[in-house]
């Protein structure tokens, strides 16, 4: 399922109308009457109460004929225009004169105080803004927004809530909508920021545009869903050793619980063998908790150089162990120190399959731009927000303000594969762009990043490719928690309650 920025939208809409030849004022009728049916077949009662407010673009065009369709239906319609006609296009000063001949009551306001009282209304529809909005919405608009906004009545957006930037998902001052119906395809603000918040349950319109217009501009981005997802392949005739030896780099001593997730979600997401590789001392911890999964230990604090000839000549058993691993993790609770550091420089240095780098071994590459230039197509980072902000040194605030321009700018930057993981997680490897929205406030505890780390590496040993692997993963860690919520509120859901719980969804 594809997602647009506005650009790609607008060059869409040139296409269909400059070559394909199909006029913009049909491709208004055909938005405008898709709207209207749902509308009027899901929300609307008999003879309802509409107020319906336009701007003076495209966007507004679309209300128009919104307005029209609800007209004939018999409901009761309440048009307020929030522009000039004489600033109009030629398809929507059509439609907003097919609308004073049926008699549609229009008001033109110039100040938010000129709006009435809205609580006798059934529904408001926004058409004020489209998706080529930027910058914040300020002075009387914005105060008509505010006050829109300040009745309890469903409100239903038509291609994008007015105030949202539909390319960065800011939206300081936007309408709350309940539902947008947008026009063609998802737009990246529905899903970005306090976009998603503003948005509410976004539904797309079809209006008409050819099937090849969509194959001659392919979207850079894509909605992962239940449709596309792909999990690893298995056949009963299969053995442990075609699902993959995972090896994972984890633990220090307060931290064992960041390994044990990592290596349980990792088993519970298919893989045929595991070995934990954590320091000399934990023994008694990981072969208490992990009955699955093998362990290594090796003496962490003699890594005193990040020499890999030498330190594979000291330790040959542990580098030995390592040099069979299909896939490897270095990351959860190993601990920010110049020997984990040393330890991650080698693997960088002498690693050449899937690896995925989470948690500490992110603060440890943050550290140091040495480490950086050894990254390549082959590594996955899998940070979240704050974890981001150190590696490409922006603030959290500027990286908000457009996550899509400053994830592929730091994924092209260091040459790998990047899962921001957030609300809406994201995935880049520079070019390409993979939203999932799936997911739920259960989450948001400590330890959720240890367990989608294991079900990734868990995929990459099963020879899934790195993009297929992150997002596949990262959506079945959200389906599992939004299928938890049917057994517990989402407070109280942890970690292991998704280990236990992984592809019961």
């Amino acid at each position: 399922m594809i997602i647009l920025d506005p650009k790609e939208m607008y060059q869409m809409d040139h296409c269909t109308i400059d070559e394909i030849g199909i006029p913009g004022a049909e491709l208004m009728e055909n938005a405008g009457k898709g709207c209207s049916e749902i509308i009027q077949k899901e929300i609307l009662q008999e003879k309802s109460k509409v107020v319906v407010f336009c701007g003076s673009g495209n966007n507004g065009g679309d209300g128009f004929v919104i307005a029209r369709y609800l007209h004939e239906w018999q409901h009761e319609i309440t048009l307020y225009l929030l522009g000039d006609p004489a600033k109009m296009r030629p398809e929507t000063l059509q439609n907003y004169e097919k609308c004073q001949l049926q008699k549609i009551r229009i008001k033109r306001i110039k100040k938010a105080e000129e709006i009435a009282n809205l609580s006798v209304f059934d529904l408001v529809v926004d058409a004020i803004f489209g998706v080529g909005l930027k910058g914040i919405v300020k002075g009387w608009k914005a105060d008509a927004i505010q006050k829109i906004n300040s009745y309890e009545i469903h409100k239903v957006a038509i291609d994008i809530a007015s105030g949202i930037d539909a390319k960065t998902g800011c939206a300081e001052i936007a309408i709350d909508a309940d539902q947008t119906l947008t026009m063609a395809a998802f737009k990246y603000g529905q899903f970005l920021g306090k976009g998603r918040e503003k948005s509410g349950k976004v539904r797309i319109i079809d209006i008409g545009i050819p099937a090849q217009v969509y194959r001659k501009y392919p979207s850079r981005a894509k909605m992962i869903t239940a449709e596309n997802v792909v999990y690893p392949q298995r056949s009963r005739f299969s053995h442990k050793g075609d699902f993959g030896k995972i090896g994972i780099i984890a633990g220090s001593p307060g931290f064992s619980g960041a390994a044990i997730m990592a290596s349980r979600a990792a088993l519970r997401a298919g893989a045929g063998l595991i070995t934990l590789f954590h320091p000399v001392g934990m023994e008694n911890i990981f072969e208490n908790q992990l009955l699955e999964v093998m362990t290594f230990a090796y003496p962490q604090s003699e890594f005193h150089s990040s020499n890999h000839k030498k330190m594979q000549k000291k330790f040959p058993d542990f580098f030995a162990k390592l040099e069979i691993m299909d896939a490897l993790l270095i990351g959860p609770g190993l601990g920010v120190s110049q020997q984990t550091k040393n330890l991650l420089d080698i693997i960088l240095n002498i690693w050449k399959k899937p690896l995925v780098i989470d948690a500490d071994g992110l603060n440890l590459l943050a550290q140091s731009e040495t480490l950086q230039n050894f990254l390549s197509k082959k590594v996955l980072l899998t940070p979240h927000i704050g974890e981001f902000a150190r590696l490409s040194q922006k603030t959290i605030t500027k990286i908000q303000a457009d996550q899509i321009s400053n994830l592929n700018e730091l994924a092209q930057k260091f040459n790998c594969n990047i899962l921001l993981k957030n609300a809406t997680t994201l995935f880049s490897n520079g070019e390409k762009i993979v939203f999932d929205i799936s997911g739920n406030d259960g989450l948001a505890t400590g330890g959720s990043g240890d367990v989608l780390s294991g079900i990734i590496v868990s995929f990459l040993g099963q020879k899934m490719e790195i993009q297929n692997a992150a997002v596949s993963a990262s959506f079945l860690l959200g389906k599992t928690a939004e299928k938890l919520t049917e057994m517990r509120r989402t407070a109280s859901i942890i970690p292991s309650d998704i280990i236990e719980n992984i592809f019961r969804y």
